[in-house]
């Protein structure tokens, strides 16, 4: 009797071990996938149970949360009088929709075409412009086609910097909605020295680290001396979110007025311009 009972003990306890969920692996790669990148197409993970049974799991991103954010908030900047254009980031910031980019990308003009997807075009009041750190704000309507991510500034500017690794996402010369990776290479003259491409046309773009903190906008392009070519690997000079007055970007923003859709602007005209010398 005490032999059935122990073998009833034992083959109950394989069956309870064998529905227990099987680990993922122990790697870094594994361990830092979120449950809501199952939701995107990618290549697929694979994991296998206790009893050595594999199984598959839903395909898994090869974006990390960040970048799938930025992808999907990724504007193009367009000057409705002089041509061109830049990139910026679709956010909410003191309870208003506004679009971020970079100061030499609206220049002067005090409204901006905001062009999402599918042809999608609202027009953005220039609110705030520092030209001195190269980023501005703009107040825009509500879009159909971007999801506007918190406006999440990274406020510091110190060594700490060094070797982050950062993303965007932006529309360089006549690409459409690039998601580029890099890191921090250096801080020089307060700005952000990059390892990362970047091209006319993707000046304004948010810079991202990977925990979805805005440090700040592609500024300019270091091509060293006119004439020798462009590596793809560029360094890139990225304006950092630190340098401005927050305290004014909020009262700006709260204070400018409504303004309403308007999707009548034909596409977006090529780049004739890029960002200026870094300083």
């Amino acid at each position: 009797m005490r032999s059935w009972i122990k073998s009833f003990v034992i083959v109950t306890s394989l069956l309870l071990v064998s529905c227990i969920p099987p680990p993922l692996s122990s790697n870094s790669e594994s361990t830092n996938i979120s449950p809501d990148l199952f939701k995107t197409s990618g290549e697929s993970v694979e994991v296998q149970s206790v009893l050595g049974e594999a199984f598959e799991v839903l395909d898994a991103s090869n974006l990390s949360v960040a970048e799938q954010r930025a992808r999907r908030s990724a504007v193009k900047v367009r000057s409705m009088l002089a041509g061109g254009h830049g990139s910026g980031t679709y956010m909410i910031a003191s309870g208003r929709r506004v679009v971020v980019t970079a100061a030499h990308v609206v220049r002067s003009e005090s409204v901006m075409a905001i062009d999402g997807r599918d042809d999608e075009t609202v027009v953005g009041r220039v609110v705030f412009v520092d030209y001195v750190n190269d980023i501005a704000f703009l107040v825009v309507p509500e879009m159909k086609t971007r999801t506007a991510v918190k406006y999440r500034p990274f406020k510091s500017y110190d060594e700490r910097l060094i070797g982050a690794h950062l993303t965007y996402t932006g529309f360089p010369s006549h690409h459409n909605l690039l998601t580029i990776r890099g890191y921090v290479a250096a801080l020089e003259h307060e700005m952000i020295v990059t390892n990362m491409f970047g091209w006319f046309g993707a000046s304004g773009s948010g810079v991202f680290d990977n925990h979805g903190r805005l440090i700040g906008v592609v500024s300019g392009i270091d091509i060293g001396n006119i004439g020798i070519r462009i590596p793809l690997d560029s360094i890139v000079w990225v304006a950092p979110m630190s340098t401005i007055d927050h305290e004014m970007i909020k009262i700006r923003i709260k204070s400018a007025e409504r303004i309403d859709t308007i999707n009548a602007f034909p596409g977006a005209a090529a780049p004739r311009r890029g960002a200026p010398n870094p300083r």
